[in-house]
């Protein structure tokens, strides 16, 4: 279990930086583009600051929420104190780059620090919020679950390091190996297992056309398929 904590610490971590960067990229494009229209010095810049700001935390926050409940399959206290402080730390992260790139605008100091404690308002209270949403099982206006996955690994005889691995949704193609009827087996064995069985149809649908596609690709001499 502190295996599982310090990975789901470090992923945040690395989660709040990448927040950071999206939203440092939101407000250059939107200073750049103001310039281009000559309208940098205005309020629509300040305005559209503002509209990033809630969407790069809301965006960033959802993905990190998710990850977590797909990690640990639970939303107690044990993952709610370190979203809590990933969330914190996102809105700070992102009012840093929205403070350096409003004093760049040109417009009155004292517009700025009004717009800013606002957008500051606002993500506070998004983050409460969105904290709340996931103590109660939400994410925004969906029930949190475990994503769905379905794995079909096969380990090769004459290649211990090999894998092969299957899948929709989060699934990937590590690799593909000679060993074609391995695989195809593989598969097949996947397309009557007690979690393929307990998909939606909609889903069931879909990994039986990316089953079809893989089997087809196994039968060849030199399998295309990439992850």
């Amino acid at each position: 279990m502190q295996d599982h904590d310090a990975y789901l610490g470090r992923s945040l971590n690395q989660r709040a930086y990448d927040a950071a960067k999206a939203a440092d990229t939101a407000f250059n494009t939107v200073m750049r583009q103001a310039a281009a229209a000559g309208r940098l010095a205005s309020g629509n810049t300040l305005a559209a600051f503002h509209k990033d700001s809630e969407r790069v935390f809301n965006e960033e926050f959802g993905r990190a929420a998710q990850f977590a409940f797909n990690l640990t399959e639970n939303n107690g206290e044990d993952v709610i104190k370190p979203l809590t402080y990933f969330a914190g730390r996102v809105v700070n992260l992102i009012m840093e780059k929205v403070t350096l790139c409003g004093k760049r605008t040109g417009i009155q100091e004292d517009t700025v620090a009004r717009e800013l404690h606002n957008i500051r308002e606002t993500l506070i209270s998004q983050r409460d919020r969105s904290l709340d949403d996931f103590v109660h099982g939400m994410i925004g206006d969906v029930r949190l679950k475990k994503e769905t996955s379905i794995s079909v690994v096969n380990n090769q005889t004459n290649s211990p390091g090999a894998i092969q691995q299957a899948g929709v949704g989060n699934f990937s193609q590590a690799a593909f190996t000679q060993q074609h009827h391995a695989l195809i087996a593989a598969i097949d064995k996947a397309m009557v297992s007690e979690e393929f069985a307990a998909l939606k149809q909609e889903e069931k649908d879909e990994l039986a056309d990316v089953a079809e596609a893989l089997k087809t690709e196994a039968a060849k001499a030199t399998p295309i398929l990439g992850g």
